[in-house]
């Protein structure tokens, strides 16, 4: 039986087409004879993520990104299809999280499986979600510095822009730190001396704090061995001591009140201060009486006695 050239022509395009078809799937780096599921994605941006991106869990590839569609229908976002080795299985609350999976920026899928004690179908679309990339993290943490580097640009610029605008002020200013500085050094050239004398005293006066036999190391030592002398005095008996002191005046302080003794009847008795305010009064009109009539008490005679009048 003869072939036509047609026939030939067809079965070599049905051929070529074949081998162009596996070929594709080969380069995109799919297993030729290995079954897949397809589940849908879908997310507001991909970041660079193209068809033949890697799918993995944990790590491992399990499948890669088939297929990504542009929704203009809604708000443009991005469809986007995996194909997941059939032998994985997928929980009802799978995620598929689009992250940066090398330095260079490249893209892929992490799966979070989620519980597979109730898996889903070939066809069910998971949840997207996110991974803040390199450039996000340097982005949020570089933001705040450039904004307090902008500021702090704009407060130097207008400080050198109001001492340009007004150089009376930058002159004044350099002409006042001159005459500080030469205040300053007119100082130190009229006391010279008095400076390096008061050196010199500090120095002694450090060296004699410092010193091994006089300085503070040997005086503390002595406070230290006053201080536990003075632990050692007995102030027990000294104090025992005044209180009996202290209980013997008690003691005379009331008897004095209540009249005992001399002092006591002296203090407390009228009749005592009576009698001898009594006493002293009489003993004042005798002296009166005796400078007024001496002769009363004393007669003589210088010749030969005389007779006492009676």
């Amino acid at each position: 039986m003869k072939i036509s050239k047609e026939a030939k022509i067809a079965i070599l395009a049905i051929i070529a087409t074949t081998i162009l078809y596996f070929g594709l799937k080969f380069l995109k780096g799919s297993e030729l004879f290995s079954a897949y599921n397809n589940y849908y994605v879908i997310y507001e941006t991909v970041d660079g993520l193209t068809p033949s991106n890697q799918v993995y869990i944990n790590g491992y590839p399990v499948g890669q990104v088939d297929n990504i569609r542009l929704l203009q229908h809604r708000n443009n976002q991005l469809l986007v299809t995996l194909s997941v080795d059939d032998q994985v299985q997928i929980g009802k609350s799978a995620a598929a999280v689009l992250v940066t999976s090398d330095l260079l920026g490249g893209k892929a899928i992490e799966l979070e499986v989620g519980d597979v004690s109730q898996p889903i179908a070939d066809g069910d679309t998971l949840q997207a979600k996110k991974e803040q990339g390199i450039a996000e993290l340097v982005q949020a943490k570089t933001l705040p510095i450039v904004d307090k580097l902008d500021s702090t640009l704009i407060r130097v610029n207008y400080i050198l822009g109001t001492f340009v605008k007004d150089t009376s002020k930058v002159s004044n200013a350099m002409a006042s730190l001159e005459q500080s500085t030469f205040a300053v050094e007119s100082i130190l050239q009229e006391n010279r001396q008095d400076l390096g004398t008061t050196i010199t005293n500090l120095k002694e006066l450090t060296d004699a704090l410092s010193d091994a036999n006089n300085g503070v190391g040997p005086l503390m030592t002595k406070l230290h061995s006053l201080a536990d002398s003075l632990q050692q005095i007995e102030i027990q008996p000294t104090i025992n001591q005044l209180e009996q002191t202290a209980q013997n005046m008690r003691e005379l302080t009331e008897k004095i009140n209540q009249g005992e003794g001399n002092l006591g009847r002296l203090l407390n008795e009228d009749s005592v201060y009576i009698n001898l305010n009594q006493t002293i009064a009489d003993l004042d009109k005798l002296l009166i009486d005796l400078r007024e009539n001496p002769s009363r008490y004393v007669n003589f005679s210088l010749i030969g006695g005389g007779k006492r009048d009676k």
